[in-house]
C-alpha cells in the first residue's frame, strides 16, 4: 500500500484542521513542518499553509528548501488556507490587479516549490478571528481589507472540512489509478 504524508504549519489552527480532514481522506500520516518530517519514505507528500502578508509561512518554505532533493522524486500536491476567498474583479488592472491572487493560484505555486510531480493543488477559506490576532497580523489584514476589498476587517469562518476531507479521498484515488 502507497504511503501518504500530509505537512502544513498553522498560525491560528485553521490550517491544521484542514490537514487533519485531508490526512483523514487520504489515509495518510500527518505532520507539522516545525518536527521536520523525513518525507524519502513516502510515495506522495502534501504540503499545507496559510497566506499570510500575501506570502505561505516563512516555516513551510524552509521546510520546502531543505527537502526540494526529495521532494523532486516524488508526487506532491499542495493546499492553502486564505481568510479571504477573493476572485479577481472586473476592472481591476495594473497594480491592483498584480496584487491580488486567487486561492488556487496560491495552491498552485506551493505545489511548484516543492519541485516534485505535481498530481494536485487546492485553495480553501479559512477562520478569522480579528480579538485573537496578532498586532502585526491585524494591521496587515486592516490595510488589506480597506485597499483590496473596499470594507472593513471582520470575522468570518469559511473552513469547509468536509470538501478538505473529499479532495484527500479524491487525491487517494488519483494515486490509486497512477
Amino acid at each position: 500500500m502507497a504511503k501518504y504524508l500530509v505537512v502544513y504549519d498553522s498560525k491560528y489552527g485553521a490550517t491544521k484542521e484542514l490537514a487533519q480532514a485531508i490526512a483523514e481522506g487520504l489515509q495518510a500520516d500527518i505532520a507539522n513542518v516545525e518536527t521536520d518530517p523525513d518525507v524519502r519514505p513516502y510515495e506522495l507528500v502534501v504540503i499545507g499553509s496559510p497566506i499570510y502578508g500575501g506570502d505561505y509561512l516563512e516555516s513551510v518554505r524552509s521546510f520546502l528548501r531543505a527537502n526540494r532533493p526529495f521532494l523532486a522524486k516524488r508526487k506532491v500536491a499542495a493546499f492553502v488556507s486564505a481568510a479571504a476567498e477573493w476572485e479577481r474583479s472586473a476592472g481591476l488592472t495594473g497594480e491592483e490587479d498584480d496584487l491580488l491572487f486567487t486561492q488556487q493560484e496560491y495552491a498552485e505555486g506551493l505545489a511548484k516549490l516543492a519541485g516534485g510531480q505535481v498530481v494536485g493543488a487546492r485553495g480553501f477559506g479559512g477562520r478569522l478571528v480579528p480579538e485573537h490576532l496578532d498586532d502585526r497580523d491585524r494591521n496587515m489584514l486592516e490595510w488589506f481589507y480597506r485597499f483590496l476589498m473596499h470594507e472593513p476587517l471582520k470575522g468570518f469562518d469559511t473552513l469547509d472540512l468536509e470538501a478538505a476531507r473529499r479532495w484527500g479521498e479524491e487525491l487517494a484515488a488519483a494515486m490509486r489509478a497512477s
